[in-house]
């Protein structure tokens, strides 16, 4: 199906976002050049044609692409500009040697879900670094949609952790109760929370992961953002970077 105002569409979708000019940039740039390699045509076809357009690109700018792609098909669906609803698929990873940490392709996180705390707790482990306990204790007076930050205190040790643009509207939703993720003005169990996340993890067909492999991408995305392993460590809230040296010896990209 060819969208012959897809440019008023990719408008009206980065209107319903709350971005910073910096990002609303990014998205332009990547949904022009999407409608530039498909010729505006949403089919299977062009989707494949746009996937091989990427596949030598590095695999965090590929994850972008892929990502805002997929959020931009969604939104198409939704407000019944295209009959179908599309999505771009997700690389597979393959097995890599022992010792070698692999950065993985969790765009399709960031799509809606039948499992929507669980939703929030993977992509605040993802984007964050959290423990799942951190994230169940989090209160929402924690949290600066004006700043966009998260504070956390533990045993005297104080840190500030940035929220990006998408993260910040995923969370927008659930800042009027006393916890992120409240129960009646009460925090859940970790029993609760880890069911919650196995639901999600599930449901996207990512069961092999878990919190701490989840954890672990957060710090492989870390590194490959070029952060140190001592501003890493701070954002974990660890005294030391001796756990983390082995992902930085054993990283591929």
């Amino acid at each position: 199906m060819i969208l012959s105002n897809i440019r008023e569409a990719i408008s009206g979708f980065l209107d319903q976002k709350s971005l910073s000019d910096n990002s609303r940039t990014s998205y332009s740039y990547d949904l022009e050049q999407f409608v530039k390699q498909t010729d505006g045509e949403i089919s299977e076809t062009k989707l494949r044609l746009y996937q091989a357009f990427m596949k030598d690109l590095k695999p965090s700018v590929k994850k972008r692409k892929i990502s805002t792609v997929n959020q931009f098909l969604l939104y198409l669906y939704k407000e019944g500009l295209v009959a179908d609803y599309h999505r771009l698929a997700t690389p597979k990873t393959t097995k890599t040697e022992q010792l070698h940490y692999q950065l993985l392709d969790l765009s399709k996180f960031w799509e809606e879900s039948e499992y929507d705390l669980g939703r929030i707790m993977a992509l605040m482990i993802l984007e964050l670094g959290l423990l799942p306990t951190e994230i169940l204790a989090l209160e929402t007076s924690q949290i600066s949609m004006d700043f966009q930050i998260v504070q956390l205190e533990k045993d005297g040790q104080k840190r500030v952790l940035g929220l990006t643009d998408d993260l910040s509207q995923v969370l927008s939703g659930y800042l009027s109760a006393t916890y992120l993720l409240d129960n009646k003005g009460s925090s859940y169990s970790r029993q609760w929370g880890f069911r919650q996340l196995e639901s999600f993890l599930q449901e996207k067909g990512e069961s092999q992961l878990s919190a701490q492999k989840l954890r672990e991408q957060f710090i492989l995305r870390q590194l490959d953002r070029g952060r140190s392993l001592h501003d890493i460590a701070r954002d974990l809230g660890l005294k030391t970077i001796s756990t983390l040296e082995k992902y930085k010896d054993g990283y591929k990209n």
